[in-house]
């Protein structure tokens, strides 16, 4: 290996996507011999990483020139630290090293391998991608390498660049990219490669993260139950006219299943003993080790369900409740700031989120939390939410369109009308975290979003957001409404539809309108169902022929070639279901 290369860079305040972003990733060739000592290359500075030294092969220009549709798509066009490299090595090859290795550069400098480059949405910008395109460069083998430095000394171009010791019971570096980006990984596996002396503190972040999430999902697996649950109404809590708090406790007194904040339960309310109504509701509160459950219900005005719960249900009452569900959930794993946004009763599932956010304790990234309602008097968990941004020093930003006359601008609420971008631009300013030691500010592409409110609340600011910046797939929504859409006839009379593994075939009319639930029941069929509205999931069963149509748009659609059949009906003259 030879090194062709020794590129330098200063921190500098860039516009990127239209935010001013604080970075070093331009680099210039330095002529010359140059020093290197455990800070990295004399002259050069670091915005972001805490690595030493970043490397790339020359190689490699040639590569992701010809992957990307660029103008200047020939690799000579792309000047020496195109990717924020320190040193561009010729020969260099990710697929060799281990954490730990040690390479010599020249007669003096040694440096340690650290982990593999984790690239940012910086890459992203300077090659003219999309953010989606940051996986496909960190888990491409070509990405480069990030190494701590063992050794000072002088380098220069031409110096020569040897492996002179391999690590042992270490980790290929292209692997840790692997297990950052997707690959499945076991705790004990993810333990030992964060216990390697030396490990990249950029990888190490995210890695702990993973943990984290592995942790969460096993934490939900614990005490779960199938089918109906007997629950006692231990306490019932005002929290405003329209809106009341149920807190709920196991009748056999055996342990609760944990859930993921954002989930929900479905409830049997027994407005009707023989045929109760099933509805959904988020769970409000959170704990690692649940012993409670709470679910605040809001009373709607042609609810039949809410309002049986308000008027009917007391304490000491008994609820028939199915495990915690949802796939609107927080995210504990990331190592970004997040922004909570509610509109009126959607604050639920995000209170819980915000508790849940909090329980990560001090190394937690910021949490930033947003409540649109009418006024003071609608708003639920206000005194809850004031002492949380008290203890936990949590920005909150109150929004009311409807404020009384005794509610009081700047200690109520510090917004008047509708929630804007412009607002929450204002409201997130200075938005950083801090990584080994250094303060980081994160632009609008680097926060995960979540937002819960009425659609057309979610639809304008979802749109103001991506426009402005934020990443898509960090946008994360959920709605107590079906979104209205049109409603998508399937244009067919009638339809054969097989059960394939009961081996059942029935005949499907439009003038019985039966969803493909309520036809498979029809035939003596069982399949899981809770919500019946397109919720839950929980009656997701595979496709094998044919095609189904909604007619309401789903809260969350299914994963591809799966049915929920309790809002599905035939659009093909056969339908074939793995049921």
């Amino acid at each position: 290996m030879k090194l062709v290369n020794v590129c330098v860079g200063k921190t500098q305040e860039l516009n990127i996507h239209g935010q001013s972003v604080k970075t070093a990733y331009l680099k210039t060739p330095a002529t010359g011999p140059v020093r290197i000592d455990k800070h990295g290359i004399e002259g050069n500075e670091v915005a972001v990483h805490t690595d030493a030294v970043y490397a790339i092969a020359p190689e490699h220009y040639q590569f992701w020139a010809e992957r990307v549709d660029r103008v200047d798509t020939k690799f000579e066009a792309w000047p020496p630290g195109f990717f924020a490299e320190n040193l561009s090595i010729a020969g260099l090859d990710e697929a060799q090293f281990q954490v730990g290795d040690v390479l010599s550069v020249g007669k003096e400098v040694q440096l340690k391998v650290s982990g593999p480059r984790v690239p940012c949405f910086k890459l992203c910008w300077r090659m003219r991608q999309p953010n989606s395109f940051i996986r496909e460069f960190a888990v491409s083998g070509k990405s480069g390498v990030y190494f701590n430095v063992e050794r000072s000394g002088m380098i220069q171009a031409g110096d020569e660049v040897k492996i002179i010791s391999k690590a042992t019971d270490s980790i290929a570096i292209n692997k840790i990219a692997r297990y950052i980006f997707g690959d499945d990984i076991d705790e004990a596996r993810l333990r030992h490669i964060l216990a390697l002396p030396g490990l990249s503190e950029t990888a190490a972040l995210l890695l702990r993260n993973k943990l984290y999430q592995i942790l969460d999902q096993e934490r939900t697996r614990q005490g779960r139950w199938h089918g109906w649950r007997e629950f006692k109404v231990a306490e019932i809590i005002e929290e405003t006219p329209e809106i009341k708090s149920f807190v709920l406790k196991p009748q056999d007194n055996q342990p609760l299943a944990g859930f993921r904040a954002g989930q929900f339960l479905t409830v049997q309310v027994p407005v009707d003993t023989e045929s109760p109504l099933l509805r959904v509701w988020s769970l409000s509160d959170y704990q690692d080790e649940p012993e409670r459950y709470r679910l605040s219900i809001k009373k709607e005005p042609k609810g039949m369900a809410s309002g049986f719960m308000h008027t009917h249900i007391k304490t000491g009452g008994c609820l028939s409740i199915s495990p915690p569900m949802g796939r609107f959930v927080l995210d504990r794993s990331s190592f970004k700031p997040i922004l909570l946004i509610a509109g009126g009763i959607g604050i639920t599932p995000l209170f819980s989120m915000l508790k849940s956010h909090l329980a990560r304790g001090a190394k937690a990234p910021p949490v930033y939390f947003i409540h649109c309602c009418r006024n003071r008097a609608a708003q639920a968990f206000r005194a809850e939410l004031d002492q949380i941004a008290e203890d936990y020093n949590v920005p909150v930003l109150h929004v009311y369109d409807q404020p009384r006359a005794e509610d009081v601008k700047g200690k109520d609420y510090q917004l008047e009308g509708y929630l804007s971008l412009e607002h929450i631009q204002k409201f997130m300013e200075g938005c950083h975290i801090v990584h080994g030691g250094k303060r980081i500010d994160m632009p609008l592409a680097d926060i995960d979003i979540y937002m819960c409110g009425p659609p057309v609340f979610q639809d304008k600011l979802y749109a103001e957001l991506t426009g402005a910046g934020a990443n898509p797939d960090r946008v994360f929504q959920e709605s107590f409404l079906p979104n209205s859409g049109s409603y998508q006839h399937g244009q067919i009379d009638s339809a054969t539809v097989v059960f394939s593994h009961t081996g059942k075939t029935v005949q499907w009319t439009a003038e019985g309108d039966m969803t493909l639930l309520e036809l498979a029941e029809s035939v003596g069929l069982s399949p899981d169902n809770a919500c019946r509205m397109g919720v839950c999931q929980s009656c997701s069963v595979g496709l094998e022929e044919g095609k189904v149509h909604y007619d309401f748009s789903l809260t969350h659609q299914p994963e591809e070639n799966q049915v929920l059949l309790c809002s599905a009906k035939p659009a093909t003259g056969k339908v074939v279901l793995k049921l």
